[in-house]
């Protein structure tokens, strides 16, 4: 009879001593992190965040977690929108077949010198003409000049102008970018422009025309018309072909406070044990990565630092991370704009938030182990093979073919605005607006609601 009382204490000996260590380890690990955050925090001011776990383990619950309730809240307010907006497809198909004028669009400098051909599909814009021609600025036909930001001089601009033409203000860079770069106060322009064209749409005091680097409906639609018909087989190959960690291409090596922050950033990340492949113009002496092969060499690494030049700047998302990390196959590790913004235009469960780590250490241990584990890891790549109708902002007209339409009094591109009751709704759908639209202060609007991260003073 003792044998076995010797066998069972011996098991429970081995479950309390293996308990025992597993919870000093934690405790170790977790002691540890607290260090390494203080040491952050007092060297490089970074952001404690409390909402994220001390182990890789309930990171990935977490993550999926708030993926779920992400995409079923998602999926609620699209599947509203949706079906206003197909309720309201026949009447937008009517106006544009019924389209008998053409209206001039004109682009008054082109944006860095650099002129683009500009061609609008008019089964789903319009009949306009996009060109750089000043000489039809008294044209009847023209509707709408567009100023980019950086030639603009006001007194460069029309010595007349015409009551139903709109002037419209156009910028793709972030805040920091104008106002510590270039000293602009913006002041002078109060009650010069009729709309304005940004990239920003989230917020109240978001863009009138909505001009994104892209959308995730057009990154998914490229992605599956370039591929094999089978979004799961495309994946699967696209997984296969990683033989490296974490890549950076970057040229601003420190213009803006933003700029500044994320190179330090990624050294602390480096010093913290992460392995990344640094390109560009900031890292002339490591291998390089011309723009024209960029996509394909970003494709065999798992994870991109999708990081901004700017910090908290309201919507302020760029090519980083949609050229450069959706199209380039890769899972974006981002940072800049708040996490709300980038959920409202990125797919769901597509993203890993630097700011959602109460560490740098942290942060390091989850790449590692999203490297280490292929199913949590294409957890992140799923979306690739959902539909682009299930995408952010599918089936909404951008940019000049948003502003075309616009000239045309098609105006239910407003609808995808969270705050389009507060906003929109005294310009009708269908029509114009029986009050001229005008941009009382496009320095308030641009600059007025950032926070101090973004911009100290303006």
């Amino acid at each position: 009879m003792e044998k076995p009382v010797t066998s069972k204490t011996l098991v429970v000996f081995i479950i309390l001593a293996t308990t025992f260590l597993y919870i000093y380890h934690n405790y170790r690990s977790t002691e540890n992190f607290t260090k390494f955050h203080k040491k952050q925090h007092a060297t490089s001011g970074w952001p404690k965040k409390l909402t994220s776990p001390n182990n890789s383990k309930n990171q990935l619950n977490d993550t999926r977690t708030s993926a779920r309730t992400e995409l079923e809240q998602g999926k609620s307010a699209k599947l509203d929108l949706m079906q206003t907006l197909v309720g309201l497809s026949q009447k937008v198909h009517e106006v544009l077949f019924n389209v008998t004028e053409q209206y001039n669009i004109i682009i008054w400098e082109p944006p860095f010198g650099a002129k683009s051909t500009n061609h609008l599909d008019q089964s789903k814009c319009g009949a306009c003409d996009v060109s750089y021609d000043k000489a039809k600025v008294k044209d009847l036909a023209t509707k709408a000049i567009v100023y980019h930001f950086n030639e603009l001089r006001l007194n460069k601009m029309p010595q007349t102008r015409r009551s139903d033409q709109y002037y419209v203000w156009w910028s793709m860079e972030g805040p920091p970018a104008l106002r510590e770069l270039r000293g602009m106060k913006l002041s002078e322009y109060d009650n010069v422009f009729n709309l304005t064209m940004t990239y920003s749409t989230l917020y109240r005091q978001d863009s009138d025309i909505y001009n994104p680097y892209s959308t995730a409906a057009d990154v998914l639609q490229n992605i599956q018309s370039s591929g094999s018909g089978d979004p799961n087989k495309d994946l699967d190959q696209l997984i296969s072909k990683k033989n490296a960690m974490v890549i950076w291409i970057v040229s601003n090596c420190g213009a803006t406070k933003g700029a500044q922050t994320r190179m330090k950033l990624v050294q602390d990340l480096i010093n913290a044990g992460l392995p990344v492949d640094r390109r560009g113009s900031c890292f002339p002496k490591n291998k390089p990565a011309p723009r024209g092969q960029q996509l394909e060499i970003i494709s065999e690494f798992k994870f991109y630092f999708a990081f901004e030049n700017s910090y908290h700047c309201l919507d302020y998302v760029t090519e980083k991370l949609f050229v450069n990390a959706f199209k380039g196959g890769a899972v974006p590790v981002v940072f800049g704009a708040n996490k709300s913004d980038y959920q409202a235009v990125v797919p769901p469960n597509s993203c890993i938030y630097v700011d959602d780590f109460e560490n740098l250490q942290n942060l390091v241990n989850y790449l590692k182990y999203l490297d280490k584990n292929a199913t949590a890891y294409k957890e992140y790549m799923k979306w690739r093979t959902m539909k682009p109708e299930e995408m952010p902002n599918y089936g909404r007209s951008t940019s000049l073919c948003q502003l075309c339409r616009v000239l045309h009094g098609i105006n239910v591109d407003n609808l995808f605005n969270p705050f389009y009751s507060e906003r929109y709704s005294s310009i009708p759908l269908f029509g114009h607006p029986s009050t001229p639209r005008v941009v009382t202060s496009l320095r308030e609007w641009f600059y007025g609601p950032l926070s101090k991260d973004c911009l100290v003073n303006y």
